[in-house]
């Protein structure tokens, strides 16, 4: 997996690459005594029981690279795809296939310019190198590629409804709402569509450092407003009529005497619960802030890169080391911590059932306690480990694997 983002400068490319890191499993910084090492799973107590509903396989999966790409539930439908261009419908109830298409049947996709060796890059045909969604609204269902596309697929049919070339890599969920689609690329463009036509309404573009993590945080759209974090640590409402900056507030401070040492990019996704935003950066800290003003209620030092589930008053997140925390919602202050799974490349916390769950890089799923973070159950559904935040629709859990295997599981009742 590549810690770099685009590079502006291609002159810089070789160079900055022999410092690329891992950032999950391994330290960025010190030498070989101090990597991150893989917990071994410990034995547990069991306290649920856990069984498979139905299980498919949705394509080649995403393999060894890095991936945002999520299946989503909605229209009594489970949404999934692979990096390759296969997208399919499934029955939530069964996993029986209602539909599947391949993009580049779909989509005719020009040859490299002649305006240089990065235009190549951005305008490659297929395969698709989906990377970013899905997220499905007003019957339809939306993605982004590494080859700078966004997509509407009718969500009923799969039938192609509109693709633009946004001309930066699209590697995190579309924001979808208030009738737009909205877009954080890589590049660090935000940009704004109409949800039917496709139509380009306004664009914001901000610097980004030389060197940032591999990935960037999906758009909010709440209140008017689009609510972005940036690869500079910077937290930002942008008014969602214009494109225009409403407020900025630092999340992440870029410090330290190397560009690897001030990486404090914004990767996981904003959170609003009522009027407050709570956002979170990687060697920076977890922040509650105003709506409305960009105000900090209150800081935490914590550092991740993964999305956070705020629910019940409290939030639960996984830290770039993979350790896990419960925080009071209201203050930030930590209820419990778990670092039995270290270095295991923990997903984002997912709420199933009254669990708190999280995937990891063996394939296997943990359920947790949410008011003291114990262990509560283990589940081992393999396919080269879990990338993706799981989904959770009802009391059924949608999980992801790097092979491409779709697997809806169930707490036994009773259990």
């Amino acid at each position: 997996m590549h810690l770099l983002n685009t590079l502006k400068k291609s002159a810089s490319l070789l160079a900055i690459a022999a410092l690329a890191t891992s950032i999950s499993g391994c330290s960025l910084f010190g030498d070989d005594d101090e990597e991150i090492k893989i917990a071994p799973l410990q034995p547990i107590n069991e306290n649920l029981n856990v069984s498979v509903k139905w299980e498919r396989s949705v394509g080649d999966g995403v393999g060894e690279f890095f991936s945002r790409l999520n299946p989503v539930v909605a229209y009594d439908k489970v949404y999934a795809a692979d990096r390759q261009g296969t997208v399919v419908a499934m029955s939530k109830d069964n996993g029986e296939t209602l539909w599947e298409v391949e993009l580049h049947d779909l989509i005719e996709i020009n040859e490299a310019s002649d305006e240089g060796w990065f235009s190549g890059i951005l305008s490659s045909p297929f395969p698709a190198r989906i990377s970013g969604g899905l997220v499905a609204a007003y019957d339809k269902l939306f993605l982004g590629t590494e080859n700078g596309d966004l997509i509407a697929l009718n969500a009923e049919t799969g039938e192609l409804v509109w693709h633009v070339d946004v001309g930066n890599e699209v590697n995190s969920d579309p924001a979808v709402g208030e009738g737009r689609v909205v877009i954080h690329t890589t590049g660090g463009k935000v940009i704004s569509y109409d949800a039917e036509s496709g139509e380009q309404q306004w664009q914001f573009e901000y610097q980004t450092p030389t060197l940032t993590l591999r990935g960037s945080s999906a758009p909010t759209i709440a209140s008017g407003g689009v609510i972005v974090g940036d690869s500079n640590g910077t937290a930002s409402i942008l008014i969602a009529n214009n494109g225009q900056q409403a407020w900025t507030q630092s999340v992440g401070t870029p410090s330290g005497a190397t560009e690897l040492e001030a990486l404090a990019d914004i990767d996981a996704n904003p959170v609003v619960v009522g009027g407050v935003i709570y956002m979170i950066a990687y060697n920076g800290e977890l922040v509650a802030l105003e709506l409305r003003s960009g105000e900090v209620r209150w800081k935490r030092d914590y550092s991740a890169f993964e999305n956070m589930l705020v629910r019940g008053g409290r939030i639960y997140l996984t830290d770039y080391q993979s350790h896990l925390y419960g925080l009071n919602q209201e203050g930030g202050i930590e209820l419990w911590s778990n670092n039995e799974m270290f270095g295991r490349k923990l997903t984002g916390p997912a709420w199933h059932d009254g669990f708190v769950v999280v995937g990891d890089l063996d394939g296997y799923l943990h359920w947790l306690n949410p008011t003291d973070g114990t262990i509560e159950g283990r589940y081992e559904v393999g396919g080269d480990g879990i990338f993706a935040q799981p989904v959770v629709d009802g009391t059924t859990l949608y999980t992801q694997t790097r092979d491409g295997d779709i697997v809806a599981i169930e707490i036994n009742s009773g259990s």
